[in-house]
């Protein structure tokens, strides 16, 4: 089989504008926002009798004149040991002025751990700082913790609004937060020190950030997903210029950056998705260097760049994918000549739009005139507003039959959302904890320190949810011990939508992470999705209809030492993005072993162990019998051995269509291993990693066709987050965040 080399070829087929998303605004006319995406649709409840005041309990003042500082301080020193009864700060409506830095420090392992920092909101709840110019607002060592609804107003006088670190730091959260007037907003680690990484912003403002609004700054600060963000007037958006790290940015908007709004002075994967960009003076820059970024560009809309939007220094691989280019300068994309390149689907209105190598392959691109285009701009996020519910707030002390007492009351009051609140504990279930059909109950905890641990016997589970449901389960952990987590079960309806935020499955082991089991209709949606230490992290069985399977898409997420990561049998449907994996201890990856169905990889780094001595030959990713379609597209399996196969696929699999497209690997010859011919199964745009850490072309397989690449693009073009709209009670719409499912055989199962 010749390895494949990719030329300029300049397909017919003209693309049709996408819709992207939450975005309708035709150039020069102004429409109606559409329905708004699972991110920028969250709610708040509270503050409940368990959070900590700071002016009820610390002496806070909130007038913009006395000094808050030391009443601040005294409210985190409260929370910070691992042993206090309360996680949660509430800082209600006010100006806290502030003159030292406020310090969430950690000397122990559980020291900041499973903290909630949270304001009223960022219209109205402000710490300004008043102290020396250069200063640091907040030092959040904090991990496993959230930061959510103030604004940091440095006054034009402090660097940064919050520093992450020193310690390692993952799991925390920015939500409905404004930085405005420093230097930089969020700076996430530094090169001397360790990594800050697994890091969900979402609905944040970024204001006159000089340098940058989040700057990543350290080689193992990885996996910061940033949502439904604003950055206007900063030097770049989002950046790893300062140090070293890797981001994800999605549906988010840049105006006016002074360098650019998105900046890579550090290789690593990158995905850039369904963001809007206008009057920047660069929209992606990276440096020039000898390595490769593994870089997606998709659905993005880049309008009136004052410099060529996008210039990659290094090798690429560079996808673009559906994006929208609305600007003057030609070419709009310059990339490396012995960088890689694909083009498809994209829109440009100047000519010859695409300086690239003779190694850039472009198709069903098309250029028209600006007068013609429609374009987009993006939807302003929203703080979610204060809900004043019915709250069934429970005590410390309370039994399962005292929690299930309160949801069997709360589900009463269909229509009205009631919360049953749980405040820091351990709450011991020795009976499954139920939540009825048809209920809109809100299931809240005040973190990780709210624990639901199985204390029955059998396996459980220790909460089901019985579906059609509207309920919402927030803020707590689920402790499995020996039994199953949590099981949600009849909730396979059409238009029904089941979303997670910030799931955490398989915490201190498990047989199976997140099994999706023969669902036909149910749009299942996980983003900011981790899970570790499973034998089996996610698994995907269909209906055995591949038409009649409803798709699971993980828009983004981490994952680390499962036997086995992913498995798709009966006509599954699963579509994974830009996700992290890691392991020191277990060689595999994947196995697709008699099944059948579509699983997409867009968007990866996969580090998984060295096979012992013995077993050299393990194949990273391993094909015996499949029928369907597998891609791995933008995706770094290097490191993992080098000389043993990254993808091996054994004889047989006559009905299986394989892509790697922008692959990582440690030579020449294991990025695709066959042990027959097959037109259907291509490796192109193939890198290796060479030993003194510089990259270098590798040889490709197989001969990529049109018609294969669109048909294994398909999935990632279609994955796009499902814009919500109210459905009534005989359909379910489920949503989780932030709920953390340790230990148990099974962490989540979702049943027809």
């Amino acid at each position: 089989m010749r390895s494949v080399v990719l030329g300029v070829v300049a397909w017919s087929v003209a693309f049709l504008l996408m819709a992207l998303g939450a975005l309708s605004v035709t150039q020069g006319q102004r429409g109606k926002a559409k329905g708004l995406l699972p991110m920028n649709a969250d709610e708040f409840v509270g503050p409940f009798t368990s959070w900590l005041d700071v002016r009820r309990d610390c002496g806070a003042r909130g007038d913009g004149i006395a000094d808050d500082t030391e009443a601040l301080q005294k409210a985190f020193n409260l929370v910070r040991p691992p042993t206090a009864k309360v996680a949660v700060v509430y800082l209600p409506s006010g100006t806290y002025r502030l003159t030292k830095t406020l310090r969430l420090e950690r000397q122990s392992h559980g020291e900041s751990m499973h903290l909630i920092v949270v304001g009223e909101h960022p219209e109205t709840t402000v710490l300004r700082w008043d102290g020396e110019a250069g200063g640091v607002m907040i030092a959040a060592d904090a991990w496993y913790s959230a930061f959510r609804r103030l604004t940091l107003d440095g006054a034009g006088k402090a660097r940064t609004a919050v520093l992450c670190g020193p310690h390692f730091v993952t799991y925390n959260e920015f939500a409905d937060m404004v930085f405005c007037d420093v230097a930089f907003g969020i700076e996430a680690g530094a090169m001397k020190e360790a990594g800050v990484a697994e890091t969900a912003v979402v609905r944040c403002r970024f204001l006159r950030c000089s340098q940058a609004g989040i700057s990543v700054q350290n080689f193992n600060s990885l996996d910061w997903w940033i949502w439904h963000s604003v950055f206007d007037d900063c030097g770049y958006g989002v950046t790893n210029t300062f140090g070293a790290g890797n981001f994800h940015i999605y549906h988010s908007r840049f105006r006016r950056s002074r360098i650019a709004d998105i900046g890579m002075g550090h290789c690593g994967f990158f995905s850039v998705r369904d963001n809007f960009s206008q009057n920047s003076r660069a929209f992606v820059v990276t440096a020039k260097m000898n390595c490769c970024h593994f870089l997606t560009l998709q659905g993005n809309t880049v309008l009136d760049a004052q410099e060529t939007p996008v210039r990659v220094g290094s090798l690429g691989p560079v996808f673009l994918l559906d994006n929208t280019f609305c600007v003057r300068s030609t070419p709009s994309v310059i990339v490396h000549p012995e960088g890689g390149l694909v083009s498809v689907g994209n829109t440009f209105t100047t000519p010859n739009p695409i300086q690239a190598g003779e190694n850039a392959w472009q198709g069903d691109d098309r250029i028209v005139k600006p007068s013609t285009l429609r374009v987009a701009e993006m939807q302003e996020p929203k703080t979610p507003p204060i809900e004043k519910r019915l709250v069934f707030d429970l005590p410390t002390d309370a039994t399962a039959t005292d929690i299930q007492r309160a949801i069997n009351e709360a589900a009463k009051h269909r229509g009205k959302r009631p919360v049953v609140h749980l405040p820091v504990g351990d709450f011991a279930v020795d009976r499954t904890l139920v939540i009825p059909k048809g209920s809109d109950v809100r299931l809240v905890g005040d973190g990780g320190k709210t624990v639901l641990r199985w204390a029955g016997k059998g396996d459980g589970p220790v909460l089901r949810i019985i579906g059609p449901s509207h309920a919402v389960v927030k803020d707590l952990m689920v402790d499995g011990g020996q039994g199953d987590g949590i099981v949600v079960e009849g909730c396979d309806q059409p238009d029904g939508c089941f979303i997670a935020d910030q799931l955490y499955l398989g915490y201190d082991g498990g047989q199976t992470g997140l099994s999706v089991e023969r669902l036909r209709r149910l749009s299942v949606q996980l983003f900011n999705f981790q899970f570790a230490f499973c034998r089996l992290g996610v698994q995907v069985v269909g209906s055995g209809d591949p038409k009649r399977t409803a798709p699971v898409v993980i828009f983004s997420g981490a994952s680390a030492d499962n036997d086995l990561t992913y498995e798709v049998t009966d006509g599954g449907y699963l579509v994974v993005r830009d996700i992290w994996y890691e392991s020191a201890k277990k060689p595999r990856f994947a196995v697709f072993n008699k099944g059948s169905g579509t699983f997409v990889l867009h968007g990866s780094r996969c580090y998984a162990a060295h096979p012992q001595p013995g077993d050299r030959d393990i194949p990273v990713v391993e094909v015996v019998d499949f029928q369907g379609d597998i891609a791995f597209l933008m995706s770094d399996l290097n490191r993992s051995g080098s000389g043993r196969p990254k993808v091996l696929v054994r004889k047989g699999n006559e009905r299986l269509r394989l892509l790697l497209l922008g692959f990582g690997a440690d030579g020449d010859d294991d990025a695709l291993v066959t042990e027959a011919e097959n037109p259907h199964w291509v490796a192109a745009q193939v890198y290796k990693i060479l030993p003194d850490g510089s990259w270098q072309r590798a040889k490709g397989r197989g001969n990529l066709t049109r018609e294969l690449l669109l048909a294994l693009l398909s999935p990632t073009r279609q994955a796009h987050p499902k814009a919500l709209s109210p459905v009534n009670s005989l359909v379910t719409d489920l949503r989780f965040h932030r709920v953390l499912v340790r230990r148990g055989r099974m962490g989540l199962r979702l049943l027809p």
